[in-house]
This record gives structure tokens, C-alpha cells and sequence, in this order.
């Protein structure tokens, strides 16, 4: 039911002569006055101890306030503001709400309780027009004896999970040294109106459904409101059930009932205006906000400004530059035209004509017929090269004359002898003595036998100068005596051992330096040609992915020195989450 309230109610308490606290409910509901956290109006327990825990005020029944009535003899209501004799009239009218008797006080302007040293005074003063709404739910009621004596009464939500036992997470605890039972725990309904209460079996449990006589455990497990399983006793409790139990010395109090509130009815906001609240709330948070969409603002407006004057001009240069160096490559790619020759104006007479083609003739028996240009495709084998060479050599050059038994100059040497003849030879090839001079026609030779002799064939050949063939054979014992001095390397690899974490992944980098560990060996066999065997390389692998620690075994010396830098410089390994040692070994033979 909604309301259109325009009054609300000040609470004022005073303990002792002193106000100890004062409270405005803008909202209808059960006002309770006390120290303990679940009443309306609290006092502070630490100022106050000897204050009550919980003092009832009034009641809401009907949508009105009703004042409860003391039940102390010497306690006095007192109400103001109505009209004359209405005080009595109301006090008349009391009627019972939830146990207790209380009377209407909407018709007057205020009152007061007093109760010993506690006096309670209530005022309905003017208020805004705030719309209210009366809601129902179901809560459950636990209150608390010892020796007679009510130490809690606790009302708790429908949604609210409570415990009571001995743990210091229970929800009212209890002492261990007066009880050591099994906890008393109360369950929430889960899709259904009943509580579900988990007790200690043989706790003496008496339950009375909605005002019938109470029944005790047998009778409750007989008609289906209780179960036991083990040690504790299940119970499922409806709407409007109450009951009691025994915890060691203190007896347990419950009840489960339906609770009336009334609340203000805060009116649904629309989207915009749920966004626009924060903005409006706080005008620091507002201006923040309002400076940041500035600052964003601006940069998105620097960017499109850019984009617009250096960003076209940018991509025009781009596509200029691209039509340009696809514009060079057609050009490029495509064949110049041949340039026509101009006709030419001869301006010679006949005589000059007849003189330079006689220059032309001379000109071409002078030069020799070239030879065809060999295919660059055809593939020739290069002893057919040298073959080649050598009878090129023979046919254009002296030294055809020289080589073999037939030649001229081995006749002109056969027919001579140590005379005239001798000094004729001598002078053709070697100058007017036979000497070392080089620069006559056979400058080149140098002949054995000195003087006007001629020479010998055999000594000419055995002189300082080389002929085609002695060089090739010289050729040839060079490329020997490289094919001498290679070694056939035979290096096994004998695999990683090691039980760390990642060993397959470190194996496959390590197996990758082969190669270089081979060379290593390769320079050792220059200081030692008979140097083999097998070596073993201990290595620890770090949490960074490189080798921190390298270990040789039977190696020495710069081979040693070799492998260690080669397996120092490995990197690309695994990551490991802590160190771990391998080794791997090779063994070295030279074949």
C-alpha cells in the first residue's frame, strides 16, 4: 500500500538525565531502543553498559504508529498534542500486537515513556512529501535464556544464514566451558517457505504450529516435521511456527513470522538520468571528467586535422612517387628504336676514291681471319682446354718450331755444329755471342753451350724458361699434393645424456653445433696430425637460456680451449626453471 507521508518521527533518549542518543526516521518501521545492534534507535554499549539491550518503542500495525505500554508498574505513558481527553480515550482503544499492548499515537504531536532511569520521547514533526511502500517478507525471531534470564532477542532476515554454537564464526556464540554440543543451525528457504533447522539429537525440542499445542520430538518426527540423521535432528519449519530447545544450560527460543515495513518508494530513474547522477552529485568528479573529454577531444581533432592537410599531401607524394618508378621500368623494359643513318654526301673524287679503297685492301690482308666466338652454354672439359691451348700456341708462335722431332728448329740444331753454323743459330735466337742478350729476335731463349756455339735442344729446354708442357705438369703436382694434404674427418656423435627438465629441447640446439665443434678438431689436427679419440663436454644450462658452465674431458690445450668457446656461445636454448647439467660426447678419427 503506497503513502503519501508529510510527517516523520524524532526519537530522543535520555538515561539518567542525560540524552545519550536522538534519531529522525524518515521510514515506518518497528522502532526498539538498545545496545544491541539490530535495534532501531542504538546506544553505545561501551558508554552505557548498564543501558538495556533492547527496549520496544512502537509498533507498526495498520500503516500507524502504536506506542507499547510498559508493563512495569511504576513505568508511565504520556501523550500530547490531541485533543482533550483523547490520551484516555487512545489508552482505552489499546490492543495486542504480536504479544504486547500498545495504543495509536498518529492523532497526537508527541509523547514519552519513562521507565526507571530511561526516559523515551517521541515527536511528529513536519517532513517532506516522500512516497513510501509497505512490503512484507519473513524473518526469523531467536532469542536466547539462561537461569531465567533473556539475554538476546535477535530478529533476522529471510535471506540470513544463523548459527549458534561455540565457534567463534557462529552467529551468536557461546561459551565452550558451559556447552560442547553439536551447533544449532538455521537454513534459509531455498525455493520453498519453510526454514530448515539443524538441532542436536535429544535436545528436548517442543514445536507449536500457528497457535496449535505444542508437540515434542516423536510427535513431530510422526507427522513429518522432523528426521533424524545420525546425531542431529532435522526439522522443516512453515510459516508461523515457533518452538524451543535446550543447549546445555541455555534454553533456545524460535519463531519464524512475517515482519511489516514501510520504506520510502525510491522512484526509477531513466537511463540518461542514472548516467547523469554522478555528474550531478559531485561537481569535482564532474569537472574531471569534463577536462578529460576535453583532452581527448583535442587529440582527435589534432588527428583529423593532420589527416587532412599533411596526410593527403603525404599519400599524393606516395602515389606520384609509385607511377613514377613504374613509368621507368616500362621504359626500361622496352627497346630503344635503332637510329636511321642519314644518307651521306660523298664529296671525294674518283682518284681519292680508288686510294682508300687500296688502304682498305692492304689493311685486310694485314689483319688475320678472327675465330668463332665459342658458346658460352657448351661445357668443355678443361684438359680439352689445355689441349686447345697448346695447339694454338704451336701454330701462331715460335714455339712451334721447338716441340717435337720434326720442327725446324731441330733440323736447323741437327745440321749444326760447333762452327759457323753454331754462330748462325746462335745469333737467330740468341743475339750476335749466344749470350743474355734479350733483346734480338729469339730475346726470349736463352741457349746453353755459351759462345759462338750453338746450343743443344735438350738444354734449351732445361734452362730457365718453361715450355707449355712443363707447366701443366707443374700444375698438376701442385693440384696432388693439395689433394695430399686433405684429411678425411670421421666425427660420431654419441648423443646428450643428462635427466634435467627439456632435454630433447636442449639436445636439438646442441646437435646444431656440430659442425663447429668439427672445425675445432680440424684446427687441432695442424699441431697434432695423430690426435684422436673420444672427448666429453659436461655443460650446465642456466634459467636464461644459456650455458653458464663448460667442462672438457679428453681434450687439452687450444682443442680444449676451442670446444669451451664454441659451447659458451650457444644461444636460443630452452628456458628451465632451475639449472640443470648434461653432457655430450664425441668421438674424433681421421680417415
Amino acid at each position: 500500500m503506497a503513502l503519501d507521508t508529510t510527517r516523520v518521527l524524532r526519537i530522543g533518549v535520555v538515561f539518567r538525565g542525560q540524552i545519550v542518543a536522538e534519531r529522525v526516521l524518515d521510514r515506518r518501521v518497528d522502532i526498539t531502543v538498545g545496545s544491541r545492534p539490530d535495534c532501531t534507535v542504538q546506544v553505545n554499549a561501551k558508554d552505557y553498559p548498564d543501558f538495556p539491550v533492547h527496549v520496544a518503542l512502537a509498533l507498526l500495525h495498520g500503516g500507524a504508529y502504536h506506542a507499547v505500554v510498559p508493563a512495569e508498574r511504576d513505568a508511565d505513558l504520556t501523550l500530547r498534542g490531541g485533543a482533550p481527553g483523547a490520551a484516555e480515550s487512545a489508552k482505552a482503544r489499546a490492543v495486542t500486537i504480536k504479544g504486547t499492548r500498545a495504543v495509536p499515537i498518529d492523532a497526537f504531536t508527541g509523547g514519552s515513556v519513562a521507565r526507571q532511569d530511561i526516559i523515551l520521547m517521541f515527536q511528529f514533526v513536519r517532513g517532506d512529501s516522500v512516497p513510501t511502500v509497505t512490503r512484507e517478507e519473513t524473518v526469523l525471531r531467536i532469542g536466547l535464556v539462561h537461569d531465567d534470564r533473556l539475554l538476546s532477542d535477535q530478529v533476522f532476515r529471510g535471506k540470513d544464514f544463523v548459527t549458534i554454537g561455540t565457534s567463534g564464526r557462529s552467529t551468536i556464540a557461546l561459551p565452550d566451558v558451559e556447552y560442547k554440543g553439536s551447533p544449532a543451525v538455521f537454513t534459509p528457504p531455498r525455493g520453498t517457505s519453510n526454514y530448515t533447522v539443524a538441532l542436536p539429537r535429544g535436545c528436548g525440542v517442543r514445536l507449536a504450529l500457528d497457535g496449535a499445542l505444542p508437540i515434542d520430538e516423536k510427535e513431530a518426527i510422526q507427522k513429518g516435521l522432523a528426521r533424524l540423521e545420525g546425531d542431529t535432528l532435522q526439522l522443516s519449519l512453515p510459516l508461523k511456527a515457533r518452538g524451543r530447545a535446550s543447549l546445555g544450560p541455555y534454553t533456545l527460543l524460535f519463531q519464524i513470522l512475517k515482519q511489516t515495513i514501510t520504506v520510502p518508494a525510491v522512484p526509477r530513474k531513466s537511463l540518461l538520468g542514472q548516467l547523469a547522477s554522478p555528474f550531478v552529485a559531485d561537481s569535482a568528479w564532474t569537472v574531471s571528467v569534463a577536462i578529460a573529454f576535453l583532452l581527448v577531444g583535442s587529440i582527435v581533432g589534432q588527428a583529423i586535422l593532420f589527416h587532412r592537410t599533411t596526410g593527403k599531401f603525404l599519400k599524393k607524394s606516395a602515389i606520384e612517387e609509385e607511377l613514377a618508378n613504374s613509368t621507368y621500368e616500362v621504359l626500361v623494359e622496352e627497346k630503344e628504336p635503332e637510329k636511321e643513318d642519314k644518307p651521306k654526301i660523298d664529296i671525294l673524287s674518283a682518284q681519292a676514291k680508288k686510294e682508300q679503297e687500296k688502304e682498305k685492301d692492304e689493311e685486310k690482308k694485314k689483319v688475320p681471319p678472327k675465330e668463332k666466338p665459342q658458346s658460352v652454354g657448351k661445357q668443355i672439359d678443361p684438359e680439352e682446354l689445355k689441349r686447345q691451348a697448346r695447339e694454338a700456341v704451336v701454330k701462331r708462335s715460335i714455339a712451334g718450331a721447338l716441340v717435337g722431332s720434326a720442327g725446324a728448329a731441330t733440323k736447323l740444331f741437327g745440321a749444326a755444329g760447333d762452327g759457323e753454323e753454331g754462330t748462325v743459330v746462335a745469333k737467330t735466337f740468341g743475339g750476335d755471342s749466344g749470350g743474355d742478350d734479350l733483346n734480338g729476335p729469339g730475346g726470349a731463349l736463352k741457349l746453353e753451350g755459351g759462345g759462338g756455339g750453338g746450343g743443344t735442344m735438350e738444354k734449351v729446354a732445361g734452362g730457365g724458361a718453361k715450355g707449355f708442357g712443363e707447366r701443366d705438369a707443374d700444375a698438376t703436382k701442385v693440384e696432388a699434393k693439395k689433394q695430399e694434404q686433405l684429411v678425411k674427418i670421421d666425427m660420431q656423435n654419441f648423443g646428450m645424456e643428462g635427466s634435467g627438465e627439456g632435454k630433447a629441447d636442449v639436445a636439438k640446439v646442441i646437435s646444431r653445433k656440430n659442425s663447429a665443434v668439427q672445425r675445432c678438431y680440424e684446427m687441432a689436427l695442424k699441431d697434432s696430425p695423430d690426435l684422436s679419440g673420444k672427448v666429453k663436454v659436461m655443460f650446465i644450462v642456466g634459467t636464461a637460456g644459456t650455458i653458464t658452465e663448460v667442462s672438457v674431458g679428453g681434450a687439452t690445450g687450444s682443442f680444449e680451449d676451442c670446444i669451451k668457446s664454441k659451447f659458451s656461445a650457444i644461444r636460443g636454448l630452452p628456458i628451465l626453471p632451475s639449472p640443470q647439467s648434461f653432457s655430450q660426447s664425441y668421438v674424433f678419427t681421421k680417415g
